[in-house]
Protein backbone atom coordinates (compact mmCIF):
# COMPACT_ATOMS: atom_id res chain seq x y z
CA UNK A 1 0.00 0.00 0.00
CA UNK A 2 1.44 3.52 -1.03
CA UNK A 3 -0.03 6.91 -0.02
CA UNK A 4 0.81 10.53 -1.18
CA UNK A 5 2.31 11.82 2.27
CA UNK A 6 5.38 13.97 1.67
CA UNK A 7 4.27 17.04 4.15
CA UNK A 8 7.36 17.97 5.30
CA UNK A 9 9.19 17.50 1.76
CA UNK A 10 11.61 14.62 3.60
CA UNK A 11 12.57 11.72 1.92
CA UNK A 12 12.73 9.70 4.27
CA UNK A 13 9.42 10.37 5.01
CA UNK A 14 8.26 9.54 1.72
CA UNK A 15 10.67 6.78 1.04
CA UNK A 16 9.29 4.88 4.08
CA UNK A 17 5.33 4.96 2.63
CA UNK A 18 6.40 2.96 -0.14
CA UNK A 19 8.26 -0.53 -0.78
CA UNK A 20 10.89 0.22 -3.78
CA UNK A 21 12.14 -3.48 -2.91
CA UNK A 22 8.74 -4.70 -4.67
CA UNK A 23 10.06 -3.72 -7.86
CA UNK A 24 13.76 -5.64 -7.47
CA UNK A 25 13.08 -8.97 -9.23
CA UNK A 26 12.87 -12.39 -7.47
CA UNK A 27 15.87 -13.38 -9.21
CA UNK A 28 17.83 -10.62 -7.90
CA UNK A 29 16.46 -10.69 -4.19
CA UNK A 30 19.43 -11.17 -2.93
CA UNK A 31 20.63 -7.64 -4.09
CA UNK A 32 17.84 -6.10 -2.51
CA UNK A 33 19.26 -4.11 0.05
CA UNK A 34 21.86 -2.75 -1.66
CA UNK A 35 19.37 -1.44 -4.50
CA UNK A 36 16.82 0.22 -2.45
CA UNK A 37 19.76 2.25 -0.20
CA UNK A 38 21.15 2.89 -2.91
CA UNK A 39 18.33 4.51 -4.40
CA UNK A 40 17.15 6.20 -1.28
CA UNK A 41 20.99 7.57 -1.29
CA UNK A 42 20.14 8.86 -4.12
CA UNK A 43 17.09 10.74 -3.46
CA UNK A 44 18.35 11.80 -0.32
CA UNK A 45 21.23 13.55 -1.78
CA UNK A 46 19.61 15.87 -4.43
CA UNK A 47 19.19 19.60 -3.89
CA UNK A 48 16.52 20.71 -1.91
CA UNK A 49 15.61 22.92 -4.45
CA UNK A 50 15.02 19.54 -7.09
CA UNK A 51 13.59 17.51 -4.00
CA UNK A 52 10.84 19.95 -3.34
CA UNK A 53 10.27 20.09 -7.33
CA UNK A 54 9.22 16.11 -7.28
CA UNK A 55 8.15 16.08 -3.86
CA UNK A 56 5.43 18.97 -4.98
CA UNK A 57 4.92 16.86 -8.29
CA UNK A 58 4.28 13.36 -6.09
CA UNK A 59 1.98 15.05 -3.44
CA UNK A 60 -0.06 15.70 -7.14
CA UNK A 61 -0.44 12.39 -8.23
CA UNK A 62 -3.60 10.27 -7.07
CA UNK A 63 -3.45 8.60 -3.71
CA UNK A 64 -3.80 5.32 -5.19
CA UNK A 65 -0.46 5.50 -7.39
CA UNK A 66 1.93 2.82 -7.04
CA UNK A 67 5.36 2.50 -5.89
CA UNK A 68 6.54 2.31 -9.64
CA UNK A 69 4.54 4.93 -11.26
CA UNK A 70 5.69 6.85 -8.29
CA UNK A 71 9.43 6.07 -9.30
CA UNK A 72 8.92 6.88 -13.14
CA UNK A 73 7.47 10.78 -12.29
CA UNK A 74 10.88 10.81 -10.14
CA UNK A 75 13.05 9.50 -13.03
CA UNK A 76 11.79 11.99 -15.37
CA UNK A 77 12.98 15.07 -13.42
CA UNK A 78 16.41 12.76 -13.15
CA UNK A 79 18.26 12.22 -15.79
CA UNK A 80 20.38 9.45 -14.32
CA UNK A 81 17.38 7.59 -13.22
CA UNK A 82 15.90 8.26 -16.91
CA UNK A 83 18.54 6.61 -18.72
CA UNK A 84 18.60 3.64 -16.35
CA UNK A 85 14.89 3.61 -16.79
CA UNK A 86 14.95 3.28 -20.35
CA UNK A 87 18.14 0.67 -19.95
CA UNK A 88 15.41 -1.54 -18.28
CA UNK A 89 12.50 -0.73 -19.91
CA UNK A 90 12.90 -3.92 -21.86
CA UNK A 91 14.31 -6.35 -19.27
CA UNK A 92 12.32 -9.25 -18.82
CA UNK A 93 12.95 -10.00 -15.33
CA UNK A 94 10.99 -7.02 -14.02
CA UNK A 95 7.05 -7.09 -13.65
CA UNK A 96 5.37 -6.75 -16.73
CA UNK A 97 3.62 -3.45 -15.66
CA UNK A 98 6.78 -1.75 -14.48
CA UNK A 99 8.19 -2.38 -17.90
CA UNK A 100 5.30 -0.78 -19.40
CA UNK A 101 5.76 2.61 -17.23
CA UNK A 102 9.52 1.97 -17.88
CA UNK A 103 8.58 2.18 -21.80
CA UNK A 104 7.11 5.58 -21.72
CA UNK A 105 10.65 6.65 -20.62
CA UNK A 106 12.29 5.74 -23.80
CA UNK A 107 10.76 8.63 -25.66
CA UNK A 108 8.27 11.21 -24.29
CA UNK A 109 5.87 13.99 -25.30
CA UNK A 110 7.36 17.33 -24.57
CA UNK A 111 5.95 20.56 -22.49
CA UNK A 112 7.14 22.73 -24.86
CA UNK A 113 5.29 24.29 -28.04
CA UNK A 114 6.37 25.39 -31.19
CA UNK A 115 6.95 29.03 -29.91
CA UNK A 116 9.07 27.90 -26.79
CA UNK A 117 11.00 25.35 -28.64
CA UNK A 118 11.75 28.16 -31.54
CA UNK A 119 13.42 30.37 -28.48
CA UNK A 120 15.36 27.58 -27.02
CA UNK A 121 17.18 26.96 -30.70
CA UNK A 122 17.53 30.10 -31.47
CA UNK A 123 19.13 31.17 -27.95
CA UNK A 124 21.82 29.34 -29.54
CA UNK A 125 21.90 29.86 -32.90
CA UNK A 126 20.36 32.80 -34.04
CA UNK A 127 17.35 33.82 -35.89
CA UNK A 128 17.45 30.28 -37.98
CA UNK A 129 15.80 32.65 -40.70
CA UNK A 130 19.34 33.37 -41.32
CA UNK A 131 19.92 30.34 -42.79
CA UNK A 132 16.60 29.74 -44.42
CA UNK A 133 14.88 27.77 -41.51
CA UNK A 134 11.51 27.04 -40.00
CA UNK A 135 10.65 25.27 -37.00
CA UNK A 136 7.87 23.04 -38.39
CA UNK A 137 6.16 22.21 -35.19
CA UNK A 138 5.90 21.45 -31.67
CA UNK A 139 8.66 19.11 -30.11
CA UNK A 140 8.55 15.77 -31.84
CA UNK A 141 9.92 13.95 -28.26
CA UNK A 142 11.86 14.87 -24.99
CA UNK A 143 14.58 12.33 -23.86
CA UNK A 144 16.46 12.36 -21.02
CA UNK A 145 18.94 15.04 -21.55
CA UNK A 146 17.59 16.65 -24.64
CA UNK A 147 14.51 17.87 -26.55
CA UNK A 148 13.56 17.13 -30.31
CA UNK A 149 12.40 20.12 -32.56
CA UNK A 150 11.18 19.65 -36.27
CA UNK A 151 12.45 22.12 -38.90
CA UNK A 152 13.31 22.57 -42.67
CA UNK A 153 15.86 24.62 -44.56
CA UNK A 154 17.44 24.70 -47.88
CA UNK A 155 20.50 22.72 -48.14
CA UNK A 156 23.66 24.47 -48.12
CA UNK A 157 24.66 26.14 -51.45
CA UNK A 158 20.43 26.03 -52.09
CA UNK A 159 18.57 23.77 -53.83
CA UNK A 160 17.20 20.71 -52.21
CA UNK A 161 15.17 21.50 -49.09
CA UNK A 162 15.58 19.38 -46.04
CA UNK A 163 13.51 18.07 -43.26
CA UNK A 164 15.53 17.51 -40.46
CA UNK A 165 15.33 17.79 -36.44
CA UNK A 166 17.19 19.74 -33.58
CA UNK A 167 18.19 17.80 -31.19
CA UNK A 168 18.41 20.60 -28.11
CA UNK A 169 19.70 20.13 -24.65
CA UNK A 170 17.30 20.55 -22.17
CA UNK A 171 17.46 23.97 -20.01
CA UNK A 172 19.39 23.58 -16.96
CA UNK A 173 20.43 19.57 -17.93
CA UNK A 174 23.94 19.69 -17.23
CA UNK A 175 23.79 20.82 -13.71
CA UNK A 176 21.57 18.48 -12.83
CA UNK A 177 23.49 15.69 -14.86
CA UNK A 178 26.65 16.66 -12.98
CA UNK A 179 25.15 16.19 -9.85
CA UNK A 180 23.59 13.44 -10.41
CA UNK A 181 26.67 11.76 -11.28
CA UNK A 182 28.52 12.74 -8.30
CA UNK A 183 26.00 10.96 -6.32
CA UNK A 184 26.39 7.70 -8.38
CA UNK A 185 30.01 8.45 -7.82
CA UNK A 186 29.30 8.25 -4.17
CA UNK A 187 26.97 5.50 -4.05
CA UNK A 188 30.35 3.29 -5.34
CA UNK A 189 32.13 4.09 -2.45
CA UNK A 190 29.38 3.20 -0.16
CA UNK A 191 29.07 -0.37 -1.77
CA UNK A 192 32.75 -0.40 -1.81
CA UNK A 193 32.59 0.14 2.45
CA UNK A 194 29.38 -2.07 2.76
CA UNK A 195 29.74 -4.74 0.15
CA UNK A 196 30.19 -7.59 3.10
CA UNK A 197 26.85 -6.49 4.89
CA UNK A 198 25.17 -6.72 1.63
CA UNK A 199 26.89 -9.73 0.89
CA UNK A 200 27.91 -8.31 -2.90
CA UNK A 201 30.86 -9.35 -4.47
CA UNK A 202 33.89 -6.98 -4.35
CA UNK A 203 34.28 -6.11 -7.37
CA UNK A 204 35.78 -2.58 -7.27
CA UNK A 205 32.00 -0.51 -7.17
CA UNK A 206 33.67 3.02 -6.91
CA UNK A 207 35.63 2.56 -9.90
CA UNK A 208 32.99 1.16 -11.97
CA UNK A 209 30.49 3.96 -10.75
CA UNK A 210 33.00 6.12 -12.19
CA UNK A 211 33.12 4.38 -15.32
CA UNK A 212 29.52 4.77 -15.60
CA UNK A 213 29.66 8.38 -14.49
CA UNK A 214 32.39 9.03 -17.39
CA UNK A 215 29.55 7.75 -19.89
CA UNK A 216 26.79 9.35 -18.69
CA UNK A 217 28.92 12.92 -18.55
CA UNK A 218 28.97 12.03 -22.81
CA UNK A 219 25.39 12.26 -23.10
CA UNK A 220 25.21 15.73 -23.13
CA UNK A 221 28.31 16.42 -25.31
CA UNK A 222 26.42 16.89 -28.62
CA UNK A 223 29.38 18.02 -30.46
CA UNK A 224 30.68 14.02 -29.48
CA UNK A 225 27.90 12.60 -30.91
CA UNK A 226 27.60 14.59 -34.20
CA UNK A 227 31.37 13.04 -34.79
CA UNK A 228 29.72 9.84 -33.55
CA UNK A 229 26.84 9.68 -35.49
CA UNK A 230 29.19 10.75 -38.81
CA UNK A 231 31.46 8.19 -38.62
CA UNK A 232 28.43 6.03 -38.11
CA UNK A 233 26.80 6.94 -41.30
CA UNK A 234 30.25 6.03 -42.94
CA UNK A 235 30.37 2.72 -41.47
CA UNK A 236 26.67 1.62 -42.11
CA UNK A 237 27.07 3.31 -45.83
CA UNK A 238 27.16 0.23 -47.46
CA UNK A 239 23.91 -1.15 -46.09
CA UNK A 240 21.08 -0.39 -48.07
CA UNK A 241 19.14 -1.62 -44.87
CA UNK A 242 20.06 0.76 -42.36
CA UNK A 243 19.64 4.28 -42.21
CA UNK A 244 21.92 6.99 -39.47
CA UNK A 245 20.84 10.28 -40.02
CA UNK A 246 23.16 12.63 -41.71
CA UNK A 247 24.42 15.51 -39.32
CA UNK A 248 23.61 19.27 -40.76
CA UNK A 249 26.01 21.89 -40.70
CA UNK A 250 23.44 24.12 -38.31
CA UNK A 251 24.96 22.32 -34.98
CA UNK A 252 26.85 23.33 -32.02
CA UNK A 253 28.22 21.78 -28.56
CA UNK A 254 24.71 22.18 -27.35
CA UNK A 255 22.77 21.75 -30.86
CA UNK A 256 22.61 19.05 -33.64
CA UNK A 257 20.57 19.48 -36.74
CA UNK A 258 20.45 16.24 -38.35
CA UNK A 259 18.03 14.49 -40.63
CA UNK A 260 14.61 13.64 -40.22
CA UNK A 261 14.37 9.83 -39.84
CA UNK A 262 10.25 8.84 -40.57
CA UNK A 263 9.12 5.31 -38.71
CA UNK A 264 8.15 4.26 -35.26
CA UNK A 265 9.84 2.85 -32.40
CA UNK A 266 10.65 -1.08 -33.81
CA UNK A 267 8.14 -2.49 -30.78
CA UNK A 268 5.73 -0.62 -32.38
CA UNK A 269 5.16 -2.02 -36.02
CA UNK A 270 1.74 -2.65 -36.36
CA UNK A 271 1.62 -3.09 -40.02
CA UNK A 272 4.74 -5.69 -40.13
CA UNK A 273 3.18 -9.39 -40.24
CA UNK A 274 5.08 -11.71 -37.87
CA UNK A 275 7.48 -12.65 -40.53
CA UNK A 276 7.97 -8.96 -41.17
CA UNK A 277 8.82 -8.54 -37.55
CA UNK A 278 10.90 -10.96 -37.11
CA UNK A 279 13.21 -9.91 -40.15
CA UNK A 280 13.22 -6.88 -38.69
CA UNK A 281 14.45 -8.55 -35.14
CA UNK A 282 16.89 -10.34 -37.22
CA UNK A 283 18.46 -7.07 -38.98
CA UNK A 284 18.47 -5.62 -35.01
CA UNK A 285 20.97 -8.49 -34.60
CA UNK A 286 23.14 -8.44 -37.58
CA UNK A 287 23.23 -4.59 -37.77
CA UNK A 288 24.04 -3.69 -33.55
CA UNK A 289 25.60 -6.98 -32.71
CA UNK A 290 27.24 -9.44 -35.32
CA UNK A 291 28.60 -6.38 -37.12
CA UNK A 292 30.43 -4.44 -34.66
CA UNK A 293 31.99 -8.36 -33.43
CA UNK A 294 33.30 -9.57 -36.50
CA UNK A 295 34.67 -6.61 -39.06
CA UNK A 296 38.31 -6.38 -39.59
CA UNK A 297 39.15 -3.40 -38.85
CA UNK A 298 41.60 -2.18 -35.57
CA UNK A 299 38.73 -1.03 -34.01
CA UNK A 300 34.86 -1.15 -34.10
CA UNK A 301 32.46 1.36 -33.49
CA UNK A 302 29.07 -0.38 -31.28
CA UNK A 303 26.26 2.01 -30.49
CA UNK A 304 25.84 1.48 -26.38
CA UNK A 305 22.51 2.98 -26.04
CA UNK A 306 20.22 0.69 -28.17
CA UNK A 307 17.10 1.20 -26.46
CA UNK A 308 13.83 0.72 -28.40
CA UNK A 309 13.06 4.61 -28.03
CA UNK A 310 16.24 4.96 -30.51
CA UNK A 311 15.85 2.21 -32.62
CA UNK A 312 13.17 2.78 -35.73
CA UNK A 313 11.28 0.69 -38.50
CA UNK A 314 11.28 3.80 -41.27
CA UNK A 315 8.44 4.09 -43.45
CA UNK A 316 10.74 2.90 -46.33
CA UNK A 317 11.28 -0.72 -44.16
CA UNK A 318 14.67 0.68 -43.05
CA UNK A 319 15.97 0.07 -39.76
CA UNK A 320 16.57 3.98 -38.20
CA UNK A 321 19.47 4.00 -35.71
CA UNK A 322 19.49 7.40 -33.50
CA UNK A 323 20.80 8.84 -30.56
CA UNK A 324 25.11 8.50 -31.11
CA UNK A 325 26.17 9.89 -27.83
CA UNK A 326 26.87 6.91 -26.30
CA UNK A 327 29.09 4.88 -28.57
CA UNK A 328 32.10 2.46 -27.47
CA UNK A 329 34.55 1.10 -29.23
CA UNK A 330 35.51 -2.93 -29.53
CA UNK A 331 39.37 -3.50 -30.07
CA UNK A 332 40.35 -6.17 -32.00
CA UNK A 333 42.07 -8.06 -29.44
CA UNK A 334 38.87 -8.31 -27.80
CA UNK A 335 37.25 -9.02 -30.49
CA UNK A 336 39.71 -11.90 -31.10
CA UNK A 337 39.22 -12.87 -27.46
CA UNK A 338 35.44 -13.06 -27.54
CA UNK A 339 35.52 -15.34 -30.01
CA UNK A 340 37.90 -17.63 -28.85
CA UNK A 341 35.51 -18.03 -25.63
CA UNK A 342 33.06 -18.86 -28.85
CA UNK A 343 35.36 -21.54 -30.07
CA UNK A 344 36.29 -22.80 -26.55
CA UNK A 345 32.77 -23.18 -25.90
CA UNK A 346 31.73 -25.28 -29.21
CA UNK A 347 34.78 -27.71 -28.58
CA UNK A 348 34.55 -27.69 -24.95
CA UNK A 349 38.04 -26.07 -24.07
CA UNK A 350 37.80 -24.90 -20.75
CA UNK A 351 41.54 -23.44 -20.79
CA UNK A 352 41.29 -21.78 -24.41
CA UNK A 353 38.35 -19.84 -22.60
CA UNK A 354 40.29 -19.26 -19.46
CA UNK A 355 43.66 -17.84 -21.10
CA UNK A 356 40.48 -14.98 -23.48
CA UNK A 357 38.92 -14.34 -20.60
CA UNK A 358 42.48 -13.60 -18.37
CA UNK A 359 43.53 -11.69 -21.48
CA UNK A 360 40.42 -9.88 -21.72
CA UNK A 361 40.71 -8.93 -18.15
CA UNK A 362 44.56 -8.05 -18.15
CA UNK A 363 45.13 -10.67 -15.69
CA UNK A 364 42.60 -8.71 -13.08
CA UNK A 365 40.97 -11.41 -11.34
CA UNK A 366 41.12 -14.23 -9.36
CA UNK A 367 42.55 -17.14 -11.16
CA UNK A 368 41.20 -20.18 -8.99
CA UNK A 369 37.62 -18.73 -9.01
CA UNK A 370 37.69 -18.11 -12.66
CA UNK A 371 39.55 -21.83 -13.38
CA UNK A 372 36.34 -23.24 -11.04
CA UNK A 373 33.62 -21.26 -12.59
CA UNK A 374 34.40 -22.01 -16.44
CA UNK A 375 35.12 -25.73 -15.55
CA UNK A 376 31.11 -25.37 -13.91
CA UNK A 377 30.25 -23.25 -16.92
CA UNK A 378 31.77 -26.13 -19.46
CA UNK A 379 30.09 -29.29 -17.78
CA UNK A 380 27.31 -27.45 -18.65
CA UNK A 381 28.47 -27.96 -22.23
CA UNK A 382 28.81 -31.47 -22.06
CA UNK A 383 25.15 -31.89 -21.32
CA UNK A 384 24.00 -29.85 -24.53
CA UNK A 385 23.63 -26.45 -23.58
CA UNK A 386 24.08 -24.28 -26.72
CA UNK A 387 27.46 -22.06 -26.74
CA UNK A 388 25.83 -19.34 -28.09
CA UNK A 389 27.11 -15.74 -27.38
CA UNK A 390 24.30 -15.67 -24.53
CA UNK A 391 26.69 -18.31 -23.13
CA UNK A 392 29.75 -16.38 -23.92
CA UNK A 393 27.75 -13.07 -21.99
CA UNK A 394 26.93 -14.94 -18.99
CA UNK A 395 30.14 -16.22 -18.71
CA UNK A 396 31.48 -12.57 -18.68
CA UNK A 397 28.90 -11.85 -16.03
CA UNK A 398 29.95 -14.68 -13.59
CA UNK A 399 33.52 -13.99 -14.10
CA UNK A 400 33.47 -9.95 -13.89
CA UNK A 401 31.28 -10.75 -10.07
CA UNK A 402 32.51 -14.49 -8.84
CA UNK A 403 36.16 -14.21 -9.94
CA UNK A 404 36.47 -10.35 -9.96
CA UNK A 405 38.02 -9.83 -13.41
CA UNK A 406 37.67 -6.29 -14.29
CA UNK A 407 36.84 -5.28 -17.65
CA UNK A 408 37.59 -2.51 -19.73
CA UNK A 409 34.85 0.33 -19.96
CA UNK A 410 34.18 -0.52 -23.58
CA UNK A 411 33.62 -4.53 -23.28
CA UNK A 412 30.99 -3.25 -19.73
CA UNK A 413 29.49 -1.08 -22.18
CA UNK A 414 29.03 -3.84 -25.03
CA UNK A 415 27.75 -6.30 -22.41
CA UNK A 416 24.93 -3.42 -21.16
CA UNK A 417 24.20 -2.95 -25.03
CA UNK A 418 23.39 -6.63 -25.34
CA UNK A 419 21.40 -6.76 -22.29
CA UNK A 420 19.18 -3.76 -23.64
CA UNK A 421 18.90 -5.73 -27.23
CA UNK A 422 17.85 -8.82 -25.63
CA UNK A 423 14.84 -6.94 -24.25
CA UNK A 424 13.87 -5.26 -27.60
CA UNK A 425 14.35 -8.24 -30.06
CA UNK A 426 11.81 -10.20 -27.63
CA UNK A 427 9.57 -7.35 -28.04
CA UNK A 428 9.85 -7.15 -32.09
CA UNK A 429 9.40 -10.45 -32.01
CA UNK A 430 9.51 -13.63 -29.97
CA UNK A 431 10.48 -15.58 -32.98
CA UNK A 432 13.84 -14.51 -33.30
CA UNK A 433 16.71 -16.27 -31.89
CA UNK A 434 19.77 -13.38 -31.80
CA UNK A 435 21.90 -16.81 -30.64
CA UNK A 436 21.05 -18.65 -34.01
CA UNK A 437 20.96 -15.57 -36.46
CA UNK A 438 24.67 -14.75 -34.87
CA UNK A 439 25.99 -18.31 -35.11
CA UNK A 440 24.83 -17.92 -38.98
CA UNK A 441 26.42 -14.31 -39.16
CA UNK A 442 29.51 -15.57 -38.43
CA UNK A 443 29.20 -19.38 -40.22
CA UNK A 444 28.29 -16.78 -43.61
CA UNK A 445 31.61 -14.50 -42.52
CA UNK A 446 33.76 -17.73 -42.58
CA UNK A 447 32.56 -18.77 -46.04
CA UNK A 448 33.00 -15.27 -47.35
CA UNK A 449 36.69 -15.32 -46.23
CA UNK A 450 37.46 -18.58 -47.68
CA UNK A 451 39.30 -18.46 -50.46
CA UNK A 452 41.68 -15.41 -48.75
CA UNK A 453 42.76 -18.18 -46.18
CA UNK A 454 44.70 -20.00 -49.18
CA UNK A 455 47.36 -17.39 -48.92
CA UNK A 456 47.12 -16.55 -45.31
CA UNK A 457 49.59 -17.59 -42.69
CA UNK A 458 48.83 -20.03 -39.99
CA UNK A 459 48.55 -17.40 -37.29
CA UNK A 460 47.19 -14.70 -38.82
CA UNK A 461 43.60 -13.57 -37.43
CA UNK A 462 43.27 -10.61 -40.20
CA UNK A 463 40.00 -12.08 -40.49
CA UNK A 464 36.36 -10.47 -39.81
CA UNK A 465 35.80 -13.77 -37.81
CA UNK A 466 38.87 -12.89 -36.45
CA UNK A 467 39.44 -17.08 -36.78
CA UNK A 468 42.45 -18.38 -37.74
CA UNK A 469 43.93 -20.89 -39.91
CA UNK A 470 45.41 -22.62 -37.13
CA UNK A 471 41.85 -22.00 -34.84
CA UNK A 472 40.36 -23.74 -37.81
CA UNK A 473 42.48 -26.92 -37.72
CA UNK A 474 42.53 -27.03 -34.12
CA UNK A 475 38.13 -26.82 -34.17
CA UNK A 476 38.46 -29.93 -36.65
CA UNK A 477 40.72 -31.58 -34.74
CA UNK A 478 38.38 -31.36 -31.13
CA UNK A 479 35.69 -32.18 -32.98
CA UNK A 480 35.89 -35.77 -31.78
CA UNK A 481 36.34 -35.22 -28.63
CA UNK A 482 33.25 -33.12 -28.46
CA UNK A 483 30.61 -35.51 -26.27
CA UNK A 484 28.21 -37.20 -27.72
CA UNK A 485 25.29 -35.43 -26.41
CA UNK A 486 26.97 -32.02 -27.04
CA UNK A 487 27.11 -33.50 -30.52
CA UNK A 488 23.07 -34.37 -30.56
CA UNK A 489 22.62 -30.40 -29.37
CA UNK A 490 24.40 -28.70 -31.90
CA UNK A 491 22.83 -30.81 -34.23
CA UNK A 492 19.41 -29.98 -32.84
CA UNK A 493 20.43 -25.91 -32.80
CA UNK A 494 21.79 -26.17 -36.12
CA UNK A 495 18.41 -27.77 -37.71
CA UNK A 496 16.64 -25.19 -36.08
CA UNK A 497 18.75 -21.98 -37.45
CA UNK A 498 18.10 -23.57 -40.81
CA UNK A 499 14.57 -24.05 -40.73
CA UNK A 500 14.62 -20.74 -38.94
CA UNK A 501 16.86 -19.00 -41.66
CA UNK A 502 14.29 -19.78 -44.37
Amino acid sequence: MTQAIVPTGAWSDFCEALDFGALVPDALAEYRPAVVDGLMFFLENLGEERADEILGEQLMLPAEAGVAERLVAIARHCPALHKLGQVLARDRRLPLQFRLLLQHLESMPSSLDAAQALALVEAELGPISAFGGSIDGPPLAEASVAVVVPFTAPREGGGEVVRGVFKLLKPGVEAKLEEELGILQRIGALLDERCEAYRLPPIAYEETFLQVRDLLAREVQLDHEQAHMTAARDDYAGLASVVVPEVYPWSTPRVTAMQRIDGVKVTEAPALSPGGRKRLAKRIVLTLVARPIWSRGASSLFHADPHAGNLFATTDDKLGILDWSLVGRLSKSDRVCLTQVLLGAFTVDGERIRHAIDEMAQGRGDAAALAALIEARVARLTEGAWPGMSWVMQLLDEAATRARCRFAADLVMFRKALQTLEGVVADVSPDCRPDHVLTVALLRELAAEWGRRSWALPFSRDFATHVSNLDLTQLWASSPLIGSRQLLGLRSHLREMRSSAR
